[in-house]
Protein backbone atom coordinates (compact mmCIF):
# COMPACT_ATOMS: atom_id res chain seq x y z
CA UNK A 1 0.00 0.00 0.00
CA UNK A 2 1.16 3.55 -0.70
CA UNK A 3 1.81 6.29 1.81
CA UNK A 4 -1.24 6.92 4.07
CA UNK A 5 -3.18 4.15 2.35
CA UNK A 6 -4.93 1.78 4.73
CA UNK A 7 -6.54 -1.65 4.75
CA UNK A 8 -10.15 -1.62 5.91
CA UNK A 9 -12.57 -4.44 6.62
CA UNK A 10 -16.25 -3.51 6.77
CA UNK A 11 -18.61 -6.15 8.16
CA UNK A 12 -22.27 -5.14 8.41
CA UNK A 13 -25.45 -7.15 8.88
CA UNK A 14 -28.35 -4.81 8.13
CA UNK A 15 -29.46 -2.95 4.98
CA UNK A 16 -29.42 0.38 6.83
CA UNK A 17 -25.66 -0.03 7.40
CA UNK A 18 -25.13 -0.41 3.65
CA UNK A 19 -26.68 3.03 3.29
CA UNK A 20 -24.75 4.32 6.31
CA UNK A 21 -21.32 3.27 4.99
CA UNK A 22 -21.95 3.50 1.24
CA UNK A 23 -20.53 6.97 0.62
CA UNK A 24 -17.58 6.39 2.96
CA UNK A 25 -16.63 3.05 1.38
CA UNK A 26 -16.76 4.50 -2.13
CA UNK A 27 -14.63 7.46 -1.03
CA UNK A 28 -12.00 5.21 0.60
CA UNK A 29 -11.84 2.99 -2.51
CA UNK A 30 -11.56 6.03 -4.78
CA UNK A 31 -8.60 7.26 -2.71
CA UNK A 32 -6.74 4.00 -3.30
CA UNK A 33 -7.31 2.27 0.05
CA UNK A 34 -7.93 -1.47 0.22
CA UNK A 35 -11.52 -2.02 1.35
CA UNK A 36 -12.87 -5.51 1.92
CA UNK A 37 -16.58 -6.04 2.59
CA UNK A 38 -18.28 -8.91 4.38
CA UNK A 39 -22.02 -9.26 4.96
CA UNK A 40 -24.72 -11.76 5.90
CA UNK A 41 -28.04 -12.57 4.28
CA UNK A 42 -30.51 -10.04 5.71
CA UNK A 43 -33.56 -8.75 3.84
CA UNK A 44 -32.34 -6.84 0.74
CA UNK A 45 -28.77 -6.29 1.97
CA UNK A 46 -27.07 -8.51 -0.60
CA UNK A 47 -29.13 -7.04 -3.44
CA UNK A 48 -28.02 -3.55 -2.47
CA UNK A 49 -24.35 -4.52 -2.24
CA UNK A 50 -24.51 -6.24 -5.63
CA UNK A 51 -26.18 -3.21 -7.23
CA UNK A 52 -23.36 -1.03 -5.87
CA UNK A 53 -20.87 -3.21 -7.77
CA UNK A 54 -18.71 -3.95 -4.73
CA UNK A 55 -16.74 -7.15 -4.37
CA UNK A 56 -17.89 -8.80 -1.16
CA UNK A 57 -18.10 -12.02 0.83
CA UNK A 58 -21.35 -13.33 2.28
CA UNK A 59 -20.35 -15.07 5.51
CA UNK A 60 -23.89 -16.19 6.30
CA UNK A 61 -25.71 -17.03 3.05
CA UNK A 62 -28.30 -19.01 5.01
CA UNK A 63 -29.18 -15.96 7.12
CA UNK A 64 -29.34 -15.65 10.90
CA UNK A 65 -33.01 -14.96 11.50
CA UNK A 66 -35.00 -17.16 13.85
CA UNK A 67 -38.37 -18.26 12.50
CA UNK A 68 -39.66 -18.95 16.00
CA UNK A 69 -41.43 -16.61 18.41
CA UNK A 70 -40.54 -18.78 21.41
CA UNK A 71 -38.18 -17.01 23.84
CA UNK A 72 -35.95 -20.01 24.46
CA UNK A 73 -35.75 -20.91 20.76
CA UNK A 74 -34.80 -17.34 19.81
CA UNK A 75 -32.13 -17.27 22.53
CA UNK A 76 -30.61 -20.58 21.41
CA UNK A 77 -30.62 -19.66 17.72
CA UNK A 78 -29.07 -16.27 18.54
CA UNK A 79 -26.34 -17.88 20.63
CA UNK A 80 -25.52 -20.48 17.97
CA UNK A 81 -25.43 -17.87 15.21
CA UNK A 82 -23.26 -15.61 17.36
CA UNK A 83 -20.68 -18.38 17.79
CA UNK A 84 -20.86 -19.26 14.09
CA UNK A 85 -20.31 -15.62 13.13
CA UNK A 86 -17.29 -15.24 15.39
CA UNK A 87 -15.80 -18.44 13.95
CA UNK A 88 -16.44 -17.45 10.33
CA UNK A 89 -14.91 -14.02 10.89
CA UNK A 90 -11.90 -15.71 12.49
CA UNK A 91 -11.40 -17.85 9.38
CA UNK A 92 -12.06 -14.96 7.00
CA UNK A 93 -9.43 -12.72 8.63
CA UNK A 94 -6.86 -15.47 9.34
CA UNK A 95 -4.55 -14.77 6.38
CA UNK A 96 -5.35 -11.08 5.98
CA UNK A 97 -3.90 -7.95 7.53
CA UNK A 98 -6.05 -4.91 8.23
CA UNK A 99 -5.48 -1.51 9.81
CA UNK A 100 -9.10 -0.83 10.79
CA UNK A 101 -12.27 -2.85 11.31
CA UNK A 102 -15.66 -1.13 10.87
CA UNK A 103 -18.82 -2.99 11.83
CA UNK A 104 -22.22 -3.16 13.49
CA UNK A 105 -21.66 -6.71 14.72
CA UNK A 106 -19.19 -9.34 15.98
CA UNK A 107 -16.10 -8.03 14.17
CA UNK A 108 -15.17 -6.16 17.36
CA UNK A 109 -14.36 -9.51 18.96
CA UNK A 110 -12.03 -10.39 16.10
CA UNK A 111 -10.41 -6.99 16.43
CA UNK A 112 -9.92 -7.47 20.15
CA UNK A 113 -7.87 -10.65 19.92
CA UNK A 114 -6.14 -9.71 16.63
CA UNK A 115 -5.31 -6.29 18.10
CA UNK A 116 -6.87 -4.40 15.19
CA UNK A 117 -8.65 -1.13 16.12
CA UNK A 118 -12.40 -1.52 15.65
CA UNK A 119 -15.24 0.95 15.25
CA UNK A 120 -18.78 -0.29 15.89
CA UNK A 121 -21.82 1.78 14.94
CA UNK A 122 -24.79 1.66 17.28
CA UNK A 123 -27.73 4.04 17.70
CA UNK A 124 -29.71 2.00 20.24
CA UNK A 125 -29.43 2.73 23.95
CA UNK A 126 -27.64 0.13 26.04
CA UNK A 127 -30.79 -0.52 28.08
CA UNK A 128 -32.50 -1.89 24.94
CA UNK A 129 -29.62 -4.11 23.74
CA UNK A 130 -27.83 -5.30 26.88
CA UNK A 131 -27.36 -8.71 25.28
CA UNK A 132 -24.71 -7.33 22.89
CA UNK A 133 -22.61 -5.70 25.62
CA UNK A 134 -19.71 -7.99 24.66
CA UNK A 135 -19.46 -6.15 21.34
CA UNK A 136 -19.02 -2.86 23.19
CA UNK A 137 -16.53 -4.37 25.64
CA UNK A 138 -14.33 -5.57 22.77
CA UNK A 139 -14.71 -2.49 20.53
CA UNK A 140 -12.06 0.21 20.44
CA UNK A 141 -14.61 2.94 19.70
CA UNK A 142 -18.41 3.15 19.46
CA UNK A 143 -19.88 5.57 16.93
CA UNK A 144 -23.29 6.82 18.09
CA UNK A 145 -25.61 9.81 17.94
CA UNK A 146 -24.90 12.28 20.74
CA UNK A 147 -28.28 11.48 22.31
CA UNK A 148 -27.67 7.71 22.51
CA UNK A 149 -27.04 6.49 26.06
CA UNK A 150 -24.45 3.72 26.16
CA UNK A 151 -24.25 3.60 29.95
CA UNK A 152 -20.88 2.33 31.17
CA UNK A 153 -19.63 2.35 27.56
CA UNK A 154 -20.14 6.10 27.05
CA UNK A 155 -16.40 6.47 27.67
CA UNK A 156 -15.79 4.65 24.35
CA UNK A 157 -18.40 6.65 22.48
CA UNK A 158 -17.56 8.97 19.60
CA UNK A 159 -20.74 11.01 19.37
CA UNK A 160 -22.07 12.99 16.43
CA UNK A 161 -24.95 15.41 16.09
CA UNK A 162 -27.35 13.51 13.89
CA UNK A 163 -28.61 10.04 13.08
CA UNK A 164 -27.86 7.09 10.80
CA UNK A 165 -29.87 8.80 8.10
CA UNK A 166 -27.57 11.83 8.29
CA UNK A 167 -25.25 9.90 5.97
CA UNK A 168 -27.55 8.68 3.23
CA UNK A 169 -30.58 11.00 3.43
CA UNK A 170 -28.79 14.29 3.99
CA UNK A 171 -29.77 16.81 1.26
CA UNK A 172 -26.15 16.90 0.08
CA UNK A 173 -26.45 13.20 -0.80
CA UNK A 174 -30.07 12.17 -1.38
CA UNK A 175 -32.08 13.65 -4.24
CA UNK A 176 -35.63 12.23 -4.33
CA UNK A 177 -36.73 11.02 -7.76
CA UNK A 178 -40.40 11.70 -8.40
CA UNK A 179 -40.28 9.61 -11.58
CA UNK A 180 -39.99 6.50 -9.38
CA UNK A 181 -43.65 6.98 -8.44
CA UNK A 182 -44.70 6.09 -11.99
CA UNK A 183 -43.31 2.55 -11.61
CA UNK A 184 -45.85 1.93 -8.84
CA UNK A 185 -48.76 3.90 -10.33
CA UNK A 186 -48.50 6.48 -7.54
CA UNK A 187 -47.58 9.59 -9.53
CA UNK A 188 -49.91 12.48 -8.64
CA UNK A 189 -51.70 10.41 -5.99
CA UNK A 190 -52.09 10.72 -2.24
CA UNK A 191 -50.65 7.53 -0.79
CA UNK A 192 -49.75 5.96 2.51
CA UNK A 193 -47.12 3.31 3.29
CA UNK A 194 -47.45 0.60 5.93
CA UNK A 195 -44.21 -1.23 6.71
CA UNK A 196 -44.33 -4.43 8.76
CA UNK A 197 -41.28 -6.17 10.23
CA UNK A 198 -40.82 -9.52 11.91
CA UNK A 199 -39.93 -8.95 15.56
CA UNK A 200 -37.73 -12.04 15.97
CA UNK A 201 -34.34 -10.59 16.96
CA UNK A 202 -33.05 -11.36 20.45
CA UNK A 203 -33.92 -7.85 21.68
CA UNK A 204 -37.43 -8.19 20.19
CA UNK A 205 -38.46 -11.09 22.45
CA UNK A 206 -41.85 -10.40 23.99
CA UNK A 207 -42.36 -7.23 21.91
CA UNK A 208 -45.44 -6.58 19.81
CA UNK A 209 -46.17 -4.49 16.75
CA UNK A 210 -48.94 -4.07 14.15
CA UNK A 211 -51.32 -7.05 14.07
CA UNK A 212 -53.52 -8.19 11.18
CA UNK A 213 -56.53 -6.93 13.10
CA UNK A 214 -54.86 -3.51 13.34
CA UNK A 215 -54.26 -3.55 9.58
CA UNK A 216 -57.95 -3.92 8.79
CA UNK A 217 -58.77 -0.92 10.99
CA UNK A 218 -55.97 1.17 9.41
CA UNK A 219 -57.30 0.35 5.95
CA UNK A 220 -60.80 1.33 7.03
CA UNK A 221 -59.46 4.78 7.99
CA UNK A 222 -57.10 5.37 5.06
CA UNK A 223 -58.80 3.79 2.04
CA UNK A 224 -61.23 6.72 1.59
CA UNK A 225 -58.29 9.16 1.75
CA UNK A 226 -55.92 7.69 -0.84
CA UNK A 227 -53.92 4.66 -1.93
CA UNK A 228 -52.54 2.30 0.72
CA UNK A 229 -49.50 0.13 0.03
CA UNK A 230 -48.08 -2.48 2.37
CA UNK A 231 -44.45 -3.55 2.48
CA UNK A 232 -44.14 -6.58 4.73
CA UNK A 233 -41.48 -8.99 5.95
CA UNK A 234 -44.18 -11.37 7.16
CA UNK A 235 -47.05 -13.24 5.58
CA UNK A 236 -50.37 -11.47 5.23
CA UNK A 237 -53.94 -12.82 5.15
CA UNK A 238 -55.05 -13.49 1.58
CA UNK A 239 -57.53 -10.60 1.62
CA UNK A 240 -54.70 -8.16 2.42
CA UNK A 241 -52.30 -9.38 -0.25
CA UNK A 242 -53.77 -7.00 -2.82
CA UNK A 243 -52.27 -4.11 -0.82
CA UNK A 244 -48.78 -5.59 -0.78
CA UNK A 245 -46.32 -4.06 -3.24
CA UNK A 246 -42.97 -5.56 -4.13
CA UNK A 247 -40.76 -2.49 -3.97
CA UNK A 248 -37.25 -2.47 -5.42
CA UNK A 249 -34.69 -1.82 -2.66
CA UNK A 250 -33.37 1.27 -4.43
CA UNK A 251 -36.88 2.76 -4.70
CA UNK A 252 -38.23 2.52 -1.15
CA UNK A 253 -36.65 5.74 0.16
CA UNK A 254 -38.00 7.70 -2.81
CA UNK A 255 -41.50 6.37 -2.15
CA UNK A 256 -41.19 7.20 1.55
CA UNK A 257 -40.15 10.74 0.64
CA UNK A 258 -43.38 11.39 -1.26
CA UNK A 259 -45.79 9.44 0.99
CA UNK A 260 -48.34 11.41 3.03
CA UNK A 261 -47.95 9.07 5.99
CA UNK A 262 -45.66 6.22 7.00
CA UNK A 263 -46.94 3.67 9.54
CA UNK A 264 -44.65 0.98 10.88
CA UNK A 265 -43.41 -1.17 13.74
CA UNK A 266 -39.84 -0.63 12.45
CA UNK A 267 -37.48 1.70 14.32
CA UNK A 268 -35.05 2.45 11.49
CA UNK A 269 -37.61 3.10 8.77
CA UNK A 270 -39.69 5.31 11.06
CA UNK A 271 -36.58 7.40 11.69
CA UNK A 272 -35.91 7.54 7.93
CA UNK A 273 -39.44 8.76 7.24
CA UNK A 274 -39.12 11.51 9.83
CA UNK A 275 -35.73 12.58 8.50
CA UNK A 276 -37.26 12.87 5.01
CA UNK A 277 -40.08 15.05 6.33
CA UNK A 278 -42.79 12.39 6.03
CA UNK A 279 -45.13 12.07 9.03
CA UNK A 280 -44.69 8.71 10.72
CA UNK A 281 -46.49 6.71 13.37
CA UNK A 282 -44.38 4.07 15.08
CA UNK A 283 -46.40 1.41 16.84
CA UNK A 284 -44.56 -1.11 18.99
CA UNK A 285 -43.36 -1.80 22.55
CA UNK A 286 -40.08 0.16 22.25
CA UNK A 287 -41.72 3.57 22.60
CA UNK A 288 -39.81 5.85 24.97
CA UNK A 289 -36.79 3.51 25.14
CA UNK A 290 -34.67 4.63 22.16
CA UNK A 291 -33.19 8.11 22.52
CA UNK A 292 -32.76 9.04 18.86
CA UNK A 293 -36.42 8.30 18.15
CA UNK A 294 -37.53 10.15 21.28
CA UNK A 295 -35.55 13.13 19.98
CA UNK A 296 -37.05 12.98 16.49
CA UNK A 297 -40.56 12.53 17.90
CA UNK A 298 -40.44 14.99 20.81
CA UNK A 299 -37.84 17.62 19.90
CA UNK A 300 -38.44 17.85 16.16
CA UNK A 301 -42.10 16.71 16.22
CA UNK A 302 -41.66 14.66 13.03
CA UNK A 303 -43.60 11.60 14.15
CA UNK A 304 -45.48 9.83 16.87
CA UNK A 305 -44.54 6.78 18.92
CA UNK A 306 -47.50 4.83 20.28
CA UNK A 307 -47.32 1.80 22.57
CA UNK A 308 -49.35 -1.24 21.51
CA UNK A 309 -51.42 -0.94 24.68
CA UNK A 310 -52.74 2.42 23.40
CA UNK A 311 -54.60 1.11 20.38
CA UNK A 312 -57.23 3.86 20.28
CA UNK A 313 -54.54 6.55 20.34
CA UNK A 314 -52.81 4.78 17.44
CA UNK A 315 -55.91 4.96 15.26
CA UNK A 316 -56.62 8.54 16.37
CA UNK A 317 -53.13 9.66 15.27
CA UNK A 318 -53.65 8.03 11.86
CA UNK A 319 -56.95 9.84 11.41
CA UNK A 320 -55.50 13.18 12.54
CA UNK A 321 -52.65 13.07 10.02
CA UNK A 322 -54.83 11.78 7.17
CA UNK A 323 -57.31 14.62 7.82
CA UNK A 324 -54.73 17.43 8.03
CA UNK A 325 -54.52 19.57 4.86
CA UNK A 326 -51.02 20.41 3.53
CA UNK A 327 -49.49 17.95 5.98
CA UNK A 328 -46.32 17.56 3.89
CA UNK A 329 -45.59 21.30 3.88
CA UNK A 330 -46.02 21.44 7.65
CA UNK A 331 -43.63 18.52 8.09
CA UNK A 332 -41.02 19.85 5.66
CA UNK A 333 -40.73 23.01 7.75
CA UNK A 334 -40.07 20.87 10.84
CA UNK A 335 -37.58 18.80 8.89
CA UNK A 336 -35.59 21.87 7.89
CA UNK A 337 -34.89 22.60 11.55
CA UNK A 338 -33.52 19.08 11.96
CA UNK A 339 -31.28 19.46 8.90
CA UNK A 340 -30.00 22.82 10.15
CA UNK A 341 -29.09 21.39 13.56
CA UNK A 342 -27.43 18.12 12.44
CA UNK A 343 -24.41 17.19 10.34
CA UNK A 344 -23.60 15.45 7.08
CA UNK A 345 -22.37 12.21 8.67
CA UNK A 346 -20.27 11.16 5.66
CA UNK A 347 -17.73 13.92 6.21
CA UNK A 348 -17.54 12.98 9.88
CA UNK A 349 -16.91 9.28 9.13
CA UNK A 350 -14.30 9.96 6.44
CA UNK A 351 -12.36 12.26 8.76
CA UNK A 352 -12.65 9.74 11.58
CA UNK A 353 -11.38 6.73 9.61
CA UNK A 354 -8.56 8.76 8.08
CA UNK A 355 -7.30 9.94 11.48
Amino acid sequence: MGINKKRYLFFFVHPSKYYLFRFTINYLIQKGNQVDIAIIKKDVLEDLVQQEGWEYTNLFPEGRRSTSTNRLAIFLVTLINFLKTVWRLHKFTAEKKYDIYVTDDCLTITGYYRKVPSFIFCDDDLSVIKEISILFKTATHIISPECTDLGVFNKKKIGFKGYKASSYLHPDVFVPQKEVLKKYDLYGKTFFIIRLVTLTASHDVGKKGISNEDLFKILEILNPKGTVIISSERELPSNLEKYRKKICPEDILHLMNYANLFISDSQTMSMEAGYLGTPFIRYNDFIGQISYLVEIENKYKLGFGVLTENKELFFLRIKEIADTPNIKNIWLEKRQRLIDETINLNRFLIDLFNT
